[in-house]
């Protein structure tokens, strides 16, 4: 395991280590740049995507090899499936790659294992909006409308409490792309597009639909 830890550590480290190709579209996973995809049904993945030099080519089906033992040794440390590698590429200067996450907790552990350092969170749940609204409250967090990003009135909040909410905790900024519209944000998040943010240091919240 520490062998197969080591050539993937490298690998990152020479830049070849990244995300995957996904479908376009809002409803799917846009792996243009690393981020983290998260749907209403609480499916989690991960893209990673960087450059790399001509000079530092490594075999595209060895790195997928490597990737795929990576996934195997950590479910077997996790449990079966709670890592599966969708896919990976390398063409013309650019490496990608894509994993799927049995729970957000499993994608953290991951993410801090095999040093994804754009995807690294201290933890990432999905929940009906409804079920964190309270919790929210209480922790005196103001929402932003994703539409304008004006204050959101408590109104507005109440009216929307069968979205879906992410939560994430990290220690740095991650990408997060939602598979619907975005609604509301926490006013330390950073609206990219309609399905796309970056998060801030410590908690955040993004509601969608």
């Amino acid at each position: 395991m520490k062998k197969r830890k080591a050539v993937l550590a490298a690998v990152i480290a020479a830049g070849m280590l990244t995300g995957c190709l996904g479908r376009s579209g809002s409803n799917a996973l846009n792996a243009e740049s690393s981020r983290i995809f998260v749907t209403g049904d609480g499916v989690l993945q991960t893209a990673t995507v960087e450059t790399y030099a001509e000079k530092d080519y490594y075999n595209a089906e060895e790195l997928k090899a490597y990737l795929e033992e990576a996934a195997l040794a950590y479910n077997k440390a996790h449990g079966e499936g709670a890592v599966t590698l969708d896919s990976c590429s390398m063409e013309k200067g650019t490496a990608r790659m894509i994993f799927n996450y049995k729970s957000g907790d499993d994608l953290s552990g991951f993410a801090y294992e095999y040093e994804d350092k754009d995807n690294q969170v201290d933890s990432i749940s999905v929940h009906a909006f409804s079920e964190i609204l309270g919790q929210s409250e209480t922790e005196g967090i103001s929402f932003l409308k994703a539409s304008d990003g004006k204050p959101a009135e408590k109104k507005e909040l109440s009216h929307r409490e069968q979205s879906h909410a992410v939560v994430v905790e990290s220690k740095h900024p991650v990408t997060i792309q939602t598979e619907g519209k975005l609604l509301f944000v926490s006013d330390n998040v950073v609206i990219k597009d309609q399905n796309t943010v970056q998060t801030a240091e410590g908690k955040s919240y993004i509601i969608f639909k």
